[in-house]
């Protein structure tokens, strides 16, 4: 008999008079040890298991830098100034959609190179040159809707014509005075005593078509026609063949002589007779 086999023997016979917990203990160290390591009550220190590293986050690719339409009306509104004399609030906006365009460098600048030579008008054909990151991206024809807003005297009611302007006649609000053919009166202009030379609709802006001086000699109306040169002096009634307010030259007649002369308005009831 060898001697694995007798020792295999001993074994058994001192396990069977120890009892079933020692044959428990003996079946546990005859189990096959487990892949990856050893089972836990084993001999020797179980080694731990190797955790995965963590994938790091890949990082977003950078968004494009675009030419959108609202930058590239903001480079006009900047660049407008440099070529017209605006005063008041400007606003542009393109007739046609815009398709936005990739930009080299987030830096951009337009600048209009050619413009009608009539000036600045609601709708106008413009050329505008993009500039980016020191490099022309492109010049674009353009058709361009353009506002300018001021504040301007505007008929709170309906004027008729003749009448003298007064407080309460006009109100100020904000006009586009590009939607005017004749240059609009602004906040900042005094016209009170002035008179309407046609009529107005409430809420029609007031321009200076619509203004004339007051009238303060009347046709047909009877005056003093005084004049003087050297120890010369003259003073006759006359009366009136045109209208005309302080300062402006009109015809007289005198009533006597029926000699009709010109003579200067110098108020309501007093003209100067010019030799």
């Amino acid at each position: 008999m060898s001697f694995f086999v007798r020792l295999l023997l001993l074994v058994s016979i001192s396990l069977w008079e120890m009892g079933p917990a020692a044959h428990a203990d003996f079946d546990k160290l005859l189990e096959p040890v487990q892949a990856g390591g050893r089972k836990p009550g084993s001999f020797g220190t179980a080694q731990p298991e190797a955790k995965p590293e963590a994938t790091p986050p890949k990082l977003a690719s950078e968004a494009p830098l675009l030419l959108t339409e609202g930058e590239l009306i903001a480079g006009i509104e900047k660049d407008f100034p440099k070529r017209f004399p605006l005063k008041g609030e400007l606003r542009v906006s393109l007739s046609k959609p815009w398709t936005a365009l990739q930009l080299p460098s987030a830096d951009f600048f337009a600048e209009c190179i050619q413009l009608p030579a009539s000036g600045i008008s609601s709708l106008m054909p413009i050329t505008v040159r993009g500039v980016s990151g020191g490099k022309i991206v492109g010049e674009w024809p353009l058709q361009v809707r353009v506002q300018v807003w001021q504040n301007a005297w505007v008929a709170a009611q309906r004027v008729e014509r003749g009448q003298v302007l007064s407080p309460g006649v006009l109100s100020v609000q904000k006009v586009d005075v590009l939607k005017e053919q004749n240059p609009v009166i602004p906040e900042d202009q005094e016209i009170s005593g002035m008179e309407i030379a046609q009529p107005l609709m409430q809420g029609r802006p007031v321009t200076r078509r619509d203004l004339v001086e007051r009238t303060i000699v009347k046709k047909g109306q009877f005056v003093d026609a005084v004049g003087a040169e050297g120890t010369f002096s003259v003073r006759m009634r006359a009366v009136a063949m045109e209208s005309g307010p302080a300062g402006a030259v009109i015809k007289v007649r005198n009533i006597d002589s029926k000699r009709e002369f010109f003579a200067q308005v110098i108020n309501e009831n007093q003209v100067q007779v010019r030799f």
